[in-house]
């Protein structure tokens, strides 16, 4: 099986105090299998999805258990979380500009973030290339801001780069 999470309980904190975002989530998903969410507006499905990768720093994780591959997936801490996101773990927002910095040209974006995984960016340039290409972009994208693409565009590219370090868990 590749993801078992168990009783995951992640809560928001606010200036009002913690608000119960997920409060005993449990699932499996196992190898090659697709699972969709469907729910209201603020019921969580994106702070499921958040919490699997720890994306926002106002979660606070207070309990449960994740495990993907039969490792656990160390949520409670930022530091070890590192190892995991992007390489084991990754995630395609549903709005593209919130995983693109404005005032970076897209390859920049890729370079930095390839770094912060310890992974050479010439060493994936001919893979981001043929994958950008596979998704109908060109090269040129990567000399671009995020404010020069459609909105199509930004979530291709947010799509190759979720993507380029091939995770286990989308």
């Amino acid at each position: 099986m590749a993801l078992r999470v168990d009783d995951l309980r992640v809560y928001y904190r606010t200036l009002a105090g913690d608000v119960q975002a997920l409060d005993g989530v449990s699932f499996e998903v196992a190898d090659g299998e697709i699972m969709g969410l469907a729910g209201e507006s603020g019921c969580g499905k994106s702070t499921l999805g958040k919490s699997l990768i720890r994306l926002d720093g106002r979660m606070r994780y207070v309990g449960g258990r994740i495990e993907l591959d039969g490792t656990e997936v160390p949520i409670w801490d930022d530091g070890a979380m590192n190892p995991f996101r992007f390489h084991e773990v990754s995630l395609i927002p549903q709005y593209a500009m919130s995983a693109l910095n404005p005032t970076r040209k897209i390859g920049r974006m890729v370079k930095e973030l390839l770094r912060s995984r310890g992974v050479d960016f010439e060493a994936t340039r001919r893979e981001l290339e043929r994958r950008l290409e596979l998704v109908g972009l060109g090269t040129d994208v990567l000399r671009l801001y995020p404010i020069e693409l459609s909105g199509g565009m930004k979530q291709r590219v947010v799509m190759v780069i979720s993507t380029l370090l091939d995770p286990s868990l989308l």
